[in-house]
């Protein structure tokens, strides 16, 4: 697999897209990138005119570079045609609502493209950049759906960061699925301007993909029932409920509920047997191959062109063609290389969505495991070698996707392979009556009898997943791995197969390597372990946090005051302390500010000592302004956090 060229490229050009995203300087623009890869390009064009076959390895090192300079000039290009500089002001834009907007409690939200912003003199200034846009509904406004023109007058900025207290960076995860900054629009603040004039394939999608959840509903299922539903059959996971979500995690069944190539793989088997007789024609097999393409692009569109599903359909594509054009059958491992080479080359961010690295990752495992698991027992009976099967695939996929698992979610399900035993059937089961109903939802009892069958099936799946996570320990927690042990334990995962691999042939450098990695990984994690991670306080959002290592913890109080390591906070948000007064002042480390205070710094000034003032992001701009030019008067040291997100301080 090494060996083959597209593999080393592809892996260059990732290489590239994770370095110039981390390391490259904000200063510098992609042009002197595109300058040295034009270089690189051109050395390595002359090694090639040359073919001299003892500089294969400078041609190939040349190679290497240019598409490790591509990958890094995309993905800075890919970043610059999002980043915007946001006003930080409230204004007038014009946009058209590019997604099927969906409830978040009071409020509704959908990826708006911004086309116009007005500007001071009455001039509009072009945009064209996509924005996560919530605004609340408004009855004297026809509602706002996919592909409608909407205007409306908001904020828009990007997310503060809050990765130094979560380890997650909201803004940054915006920028790589395209959305520059987030807004908000009140009642009245935004109305539709009408449709354009034909809607995008994208909006198509989406659009098919909500009448779908529309067919759904008028079946009558049970809240639960249709949200599996749902996100089993056409992705759509906003009705799953946080409950519903932990059951499906403990047991080790999350991927059933997110559209990824298990679906794309059952659904192609369904067609492949409706479809088998074909195969009895001339040419039957190439065009039962070509009608399952078809098909399963079609299941891509109505599920909203989900990312996972095309990656999936885009594998199968690959390899069903490959299997026209060449005498020997293209491998699983060729395809999955080139479907990852082209989707990087179309998006560079790709390779920074979870979704993507566990897909991949599960193939990869799944094509290099499977084969060594399901030979090493040789099992005559049927039904035995069926579950064996099952067993070794889920086995594959989950040792392929454990670092990725444990680095991100830092848990790990204990009973997954019973799990996936049921789900692997009922899945099946559920797609294929899903889309009977679909088509047969119109004839009475047929129809009913279907739906039936799908509500029933549905709920097994549902009360199984139910069983298996109350079963004693089916969710190990709190195993987060860093960024180095990750990297470690997919070596060991490597070094493992490359010993499996080897069989009869293994040499002893094949166990030193293991061992090496093995030793290596245990020696990191003692480390980092052991190392004394300072303790810190965080300000953000209204809370006061602590946070050592990756355990964070939340304090409250019933009077808003708080006392961590001697250190004395008081949280205002409400107006009690007007009503207080005191002979003598009580010192305070830290007065945080947040939305509810009603009260002036002059009259906490007579009950605290105050060191700091912290403004939350939450206080309106007028009543932030008037705090501040307090703070000033009283010559108190402040921050606001609408500038800087949060603070923190090393306890």
């Amino acid at each position: 697999m090494i060996a083959y060229p597209l593999f080393r490229l592809t892996i260059c050009l990732a290489t590239g897209i994770f370095l110039f995203d981390t390391l490259w300087p904000e200063n510098l623009s992609w042009q002197y990138g595109a300058a040295i890869w034009l270089l690189f390009a051109g050395i390595c064009g002359g090694v090639f005119w040359l073919s001299r076959w003892r500089w294969r390895w400078l041609f190939g090192g040349v190679a290497g570079g240019a598409f490790f300079l591509w990958g890094g000039i995309s993905v800075l290009h890919q970043r610059e045609t999002v980043q915007y500089s946001w006003d930080g002001e409230p204004a007038i834009y014009k946009g058209i609502v590019e997604s099927v907007p969906e409830v978040r409690g009071k409020t509704l939200r959908a990826e708006v493209r911004v086309e116009m912003q007005r500007l001071s003199g009455g001039k509009w200034k072009r945009v064209d950049r996509n924005i996560l846009l919530s605004w609340m509904p408004d009855s004297l406004s026809s509602p706002l759906a996919c592909g409608d023109s909407v205007c409306f007058y908001a904020k828009v900025s990007r997310p503060f960061s809050e990765k130094e207290l979560t380890g997650f960076d909201y803004g940054d995860y915006l920028l790589r699925k395209g959305i520059s900054g987030t807004a908000l629009a009140y009642a009245g603040s935004w109305r539709c301007t009408g449709k354009p004039h034909s809607l995008s394939f994208m909006q198509r999608a989406k659009v098919c993909q909500q009448k779908v959840v529309d067919v759904y509903q008028s079946w009558g299922l049970e809240e639960d029932v249709q949200a599996v539903v749902s996100a089993l059959t056409i992705g759509e996971k906003s009705e799953l409920t946080p409950e519903l979500k932990a059951v499906y995690s403990a047991a080790g069944a999350s991927h059933v509920l997110a559209l990824s190539g298990l679906h794309v793989g059952i659904f192609s088997c369904i067609l492949l047997w409706l479809f088998y007789p074909l195969t009895y024609l001339k040419h039957g097999r190439k065009m039962l191959a070509l009608l399952v393409v078809c098909l399963l692009w079609g299941f891509a569109f109505i599920s909203g062109l989900s990312s996972s599903v095309v990656r999936a359909v885009v594998m199968y594509s690959l390899y069903t063609l490959a299997s026209f054009c060449l005498e020997e059958r293209f491998s699983g491992m060729h395809s999955l290389v080139l479907a990852a080479f082209l989707m990087l080359v179309y998006n560079p961010f790709f390779l920074f969505d979870i979704s993507f690295q566990l897909s991949f990752a599960a193939v990869f495992s799944i094509l290099a495991f499977y084969p060594l698991f399901s030979r090493s027992l040789c099992i005559k009976n049927r039904v035995l070698r069926y579950v064996w099967n099952t067993l070794s695939l889920s086995m594959s996929a989950q040792l392929g996707t454990l670092p990725f698992i444990l680095y991100y979610f830092g848990s790990f399900p204990t009973y997954f392979l019973l799990a996936n035993l049921v789900v692997v059937i009922l899945a099946g089961v559920i797609l294929m009556l899903a889309f009977a109903a679909l088509c047969l939802a119109s004839i009475p009892i047929v129809g009913n009898t279907v739906i039936t069958l799908l509500e029933w099936s549905t709920l097994i799946l549902n009360k199984s997943m139910q069983g298996v996570q109350q079963l004693a320990g089916s969710q190990i927690t709190s195993i987060y791995l860093s960024s180095p042990q990750a990297c470690l334990l997919a070596g060991v995962i490597i070094c493992l197969y490359l010993c499996w691999a080897s069989g009869i042939h293994r040499k002893a450098s094949d166990w030193i390597r293991l061992l090496a990695v093995c030793n290596l990984f245990v020696a990191v994690s003692c480390v980092e372990y052991v190392g004394d991670a300072p303790e810190q306080l965080y300000f953000f959002r209204s809370e006061v946090y602590t946070r050592k290592k990756d355990c964070v913890s939340t304090h409250h109080s019933e009077t808003g005051l708080l006392c961590i390591r001697n250190m004395h906070i008081a949280v205002l948000n409400d107006a009690r302390w007007r009503m207080y007064e005191s002979s003598s002042r009580f010192p305070l480390e830290y007065a945080y500010i947040c939305k509810g205070f009603k009260g002036s710094l002059s009259q906490l000034d007579k009950l605290f000592a105050i060191r700091q003032v912290i403004l939350d992001s939450s206080l309106n701009d007028a009543f932030r302004e008037k705090l501040i030019r307090e703070c000033q008067l009283l010559k108190i040291s402040y921050t606001d956090l609408s500038v800087q997100g949060s603070y923190s301080v090393v306890l």
